[in-house]
C-alpha cells in the first residue's frame, strides 16, 4: 500500500487519547472511525474535539469555515465491525490491559482488510506479543503523546517481524499529519521517552522527598535551563557541547551520590492516598483551585500551542 492509497482510519478507544487522534487524521483529509463501547464517551469525545478545535479558532491555527468538514469525516461508533470496516490503518488506543487488546487486535484481524496497518498507541506493552501472527509484518508501535493534536512526537516502535515498507509508510504518514517519528530500532518497553522520564523522576522525587527543593522552585530550574536549552542541542549532542572529556571525568566524581531506586516514592505516595491525583481532581502538586478540567486542559493547551509554534523549525529542520 502506498500513502496515496490510504483513505480511511479507524481509531480504535475514544477517551483519553482518541478524540486528539481522531482531530488529528481528520485535519488532514481523511475518513475516520472513532470507536468506543459506550455512547456516554463518544459524547464527551465529540465534545472534547469541538473544543480543541475552538481553541485553533482563537489560536489562529484553523479557519472557522474547515470546522463542519473535520466534524463531518469523524464517524462515532459502537461498532467494531463498522469502525474495521475498509480500514487502511487501524490506531488502536484502548486502555493499557494486555487482554483487552489481545481481545480487540483478535476481533479486528477478522474484520480488517488484509492490507489495513495495524498501529498500537500503547506506552509500554509488547504488543508484537498480542496481535494475530498473520498481522505482525504490518504492525507497528505508533506511540503519540498528549496532548496528541497538539505534541508533535510520535515514536516508532519496530517489530521483529515488521516490515521495512510498514515503518517507511507509518512514518509518510505520520509527517503527512504533521507530526514528527521518531523510530527505535527494536523494542524495549517504556520505548524512548518514557523511559528517560521515568529516571528524571526518580531525581524529582529524591530532591522533594529530602527537602532539597519544592516543586515550584524544581520547575523554575528546569523551565529556566534545561528544557529550553534541550530544544536546540536534544539530550546526546549537548554532551558534544560540554566536552566527551568532561562529561566522563563527571561520571566518575565519587562525590556525586545517585538517587536510589525508590518505587515508593513519599511525595507521590502520600498525595495518592489523599486522593490528590492532579488536575482531574483539582489538586496535585500544584492546587488548581477547583477550576473546571476543561478550562484547565484548554490554558494547557493555548500555551503549548504557543511554545511550539515558536520552535518548530527546531523540531522540523531535520525531518
Amino acid at each position: 500500500m502506498r500513502l496515496e492509497d490510504i483513505k480511511k482510519i479507524a481509531v480504535i478507544g475514544a477517551g483519553t487519547m482518541g478524540p486528539g487522534l481522531a482531530q488529528v487524521f481528520a485535519a488532514a483529509g481523511y475518513e475516520v472511525s472513532l470507536y468506543s463501547r459506550t455512547q456516554e464517551t463518544l459524547e464527551k469525545a465529540q465534545s472534547v474535539i469541538k473544543t480543541n478545535l475552538s481553541t485553533f479558532i482563537e489560536q489562529g491555527l484553523l479557519e472557522q469555515a474547515a470546522v463542519p468538514a473535520i466534524l463531518a469525516r469523524i464517524n462515532p461508533t459502537r461498532s467494531l465491525d463498522e469502525a474495521g470496516y475498509e480500514a487502511d490503518v487501524l490506531v488502536e488506543t484502548s486502555a493499557e490491559d494486555r487482554e483487552v487488546k489481545r481481545g480487540l487486535l483478535a476481533v479486528l484481524d477478522g474484520i480488517c482488510p488484509l492490507r489495513t496497518i495495524f498501529t498500537s498507541n500503547t506506552s509500554y506493552l509488547n504488543i508484537y506479543e498480542l496481535v494475530p501472527e498473520r498481522r505482525l509484518a504490518q504492525t507497528v508501535i505508533a506511540h503519540w503523546f498528549a496532548p496528541p493534536h497538539i505534541v508533535p512526537l510520535v515514536e516508532v516502535v519496530k517489530g521483529e517481524s515488521t516490515t521495512a515498507d510498514t515503518v517507511d509508510l507509518v512514518c509518510d504518514l505520520i509527517r503527512k499529519v504533521e507530526h514528527v517519528p521518531s523510530v527505535m530500532e527494536k523494542f524495549v518497553p517504556g520505548f524512548c521517552v518514557n523511559r528517560i522520564l521515568r529516571i528524571i523522576g526518580r531525581e524529582v522525587f529524591f530532591l522533594l522527598d529530602n527537602g532539597y527543593m519544592t516543586p515550584e522552585q524544581l520547575d523554575i530550574a528546569v523551565k529556566a535551563s534545561i528544557i529550553p536549552r534541550a530544544m536546540v542541542l536534544g539530550l546526546v549532542q549537548r554532551y558534544d557541547f560540554t566536552g566527551l572529556d568532561l562529561s566522563y571525568a563527571n561520571l566518575q566524581n565519587p562525590t556525586f551520590v545517585e538517587a536510589p531506586l525508590d518505587n515508593q516514592p513519599r511525595s507521590l505516595k502520600e498525595r495518592v492516598e489523599r486522593g490528590e491525583l492532579g488536575v482531574k481532581t483539582g489538586r496535585g502538586f500544584f492546587d488548581y483551585d477547583a477550576r473546571p478540567l476543561e478550562e484547565i486542559l484548554r490554558e494547557r493547551d493555548v500555551a503549548l500551542i504557543k511554545v511550539f509554534e515558536q520552535v518548530k523549525d527546531l523540531i522540523y529542520k531535520r525531518i
